[in-house]
């Protein structure tokens, strides 16, 4: 009787975000092409912090408490690179993303360099995102398949139909609206979760107070990360190569990649979207924290369970029936909040990047729509397809952490390259580029090597490849490079270009690195003298 409870409260959800998807949806149904696509500049600072945040958040979430289960609480150093790389994405990127006008971030790369590099750019990360999407649909599945046994390929095609619906509908617009209230609905949920796993583990003191291991031989509260030069480690993140790895790859997520800046791109102003993304990279930070705090508890509670179910076990031996079904709910709406992000992205990238940059230049409002919807349904099919192939994977976290590592090195290289340096040439990153990314698949598939050292050596490849190759090419006119580069930006003077809209920047950014520095030094203190 209770499990029917559980099952009546995510029903419930369910139908609330199929209704609410359905109205805003009809709303936004008559909109231009261009608010379809990319949402227009409508949103504040906090609305847009709060789809960044939903969009980041999904139900991998799991596999990150489980992370903490095994490795502690020594990862929570690769939610700070959210709150390292967006204070760099503020002060450098949003600038020239503001002043050139972009729709799309492959577009940068074409301003930055040439058609190729955005045409590749553009199938590379379109093709990724449907993998993830895929792997996110098949974990939705597999949640309400494994905690109310209900048939796993109903359950994707259920969330795949829901979200869908309002998806091809609206467009970003109705995305957005709902992910504003899916956010705060999977943020509260998560503090409750840990709030209340915290207290069943005694407390921070309790919790600071533990000295088992985990599996780098380090206390599982401590925030140290182990060192480990072997390429080949299977540790997670140990310093350095796993340090620098996560900050390349919090770089390119929160900044390169569409999925994040679609959203970035919608807010109503450039200080705006500044502010947003540092309220993104607080709030990811926060969560993240929470989550790792949940994955020790669970540890010192119930050493003996399986890492990957720690969250759901909280949830099912924490809490009442209904609240259970509750929380399980706000799961879905991380994964929700997800989903619709990678279909519009993976849309918009085609739509852009492709139909009306190669097929359609001139291509009206009604045509441009209907092939957007047309493209939402492909994805939507060719995600389904690729849950099967999700099914027979091992790890899904590790294959998307691998997904990443294949392509964010040598993205975030050329970007790096692009708008530090003026010397960079067209057909010199195009060629880094593309060997680049034949370098990580080799690496990934056909060696041994820990994929944050993938990420890492792919990287500094690109780059020096980049730069060394661009001295057997003519330089960039000053003419092609304003607004992109921090030292060509019209009427600012580089590299600080974010202080120009938003002068308060720097000491905002000051504030938020002081007091994570200081609450990790405080807390690893405390431990200490416990």
């Amino acid at each position: 009787m209770e499990l029917y409870i559980d099952m009546a409260v995510v029903v419930l959800y369910f139908l609330v975000v199929f209704v609410a998807g359905y109205l805003l949806g009809k709303k936004h149904r008559g909109d231009s092409a261009q608010d379809f696509l990319t949402g227009g500049h409508s949103l504040g600072w906090f609305k847009t912090g709060l789809t960044m945040i939903a969009m980041s958040i999904d139900t991998g979430i799991m596999g990150i408490v489980g992370i903490a289960f095994v490795w502690g609480f020594a990862i929570q150093w690769n939610a700070v690179n959210l709150w390292i790389t967006a204070p760099f994405a503020a002060m450098f990127l949003i600038p020239i993303y503001w002043r050139t006008k972009i729709v799309t971030t492959p577009e940068l790369l074409e301003k930055r360099f040439n058609v190729s590099c955005r045409a590749f750019f553009s199938v590379v990360m379109t093709a990724a995102s449907v993998v993830v999407l895929g792997t996110s649909i098949y974990l939705g599945g597999l949640i309400l398949n494994e905690i109310f046994n209900w048939p796993l390929y109903a359950c994707c095609a259920a969330i795949m139909a829901i979200t869908g619906l309002y998806v091809i509908m609206g467009g970003m617009k109705t995305v957005l609206s709902i992910n504003v209230y899916q956010c705060v609905f999977l943020t509260l949920t998560i503090v409750a979760v840990g709030v209340v796993a915290i207290y069943k583990a005694g407390g921070l003191s309790a919790i600071a107070g533990i000295r088992t291991l985990n599996d780098a031989g380090i206390i599982h509260p401590s925030t140290l990360m182990s060192v480990d030069w072997n390429i080949f480690s299977d540790l997670w993140y140990p310093l350095p190569t796993g340090f620098i790895w996560a900050t390349m790859a919090g770089t390119a997520w929160i900044a390169c990649n569409f999925g994040m800046v679609q959203r970035l791109l919608a807010a109503r102003s450039e200080q705006d979207a500044q502010k947003a993304i540092l309220f993104c990279g607080i709030g990811n930070g926060a969560l993240f924290v929470l989550a790792y705090l949940i994955g020790v508890s669970m540890r010192h509670l119930m050493p003996d369970i399986f890492p990957d179910k720690a969250y759901i076990k909280a949830i099912y031996t924490m809490f009442p029936v209904g609240v259970r079904g509750l929380l399980v709910a706000g799961l879905i709406a991380s994964l929700l909040s997800t989903i619709d992000g990678l279909v519009t992205s993976s849309s918009t990238l085609i739509t852009e990047d492709i139909y009306l940059r190669f097929v359609r230049p001139d291509a009206q409002d009604k045509t441009i729509k209907r092939f957007a919807r047309i493209t939402q349904t492909i994805v939507i099919i060719a995600s389904l397809a690729l849950i099967p192939f999700a099914a027979q994977y091992r790890t899904v976290t590790a294959f998307i952490q691998s997904l990443i590592a294949d392509m964010f090195g040598v993205i975030i290289a050329l970007y790096l390259v692009g708008i530090f340096s003026k010397r960079a040439a067209p057909r010199a990153a195009f060629i880094a580029m593309v060997t680049g990314i034949l370098l990580a698949m080799y690496l990934d598939f056909g060696t041994k090597i820990s994929f944050p050292n993938v990420g890492m050596f792919t990287c500094i490849y690109s780059g020096v490849a980049a730069m060394v190759l661009s001295r057997f090419e003519k330089p960039p006119s000053v003419e092609k490079l304003e607004n992109l580069t921090v030292y060509t930006l019209s009427g600012i003077k580089g590299p600080f270009v974010g202080l120009a809209a938003w002068p308060n920047l720097r000491k905002c950014i000051l504030i938020i690195a002081g007091s994570w520095l200081g609450l990790s030094a405080l807390w690893e203190l405390y431990i200490r003298i416990h």
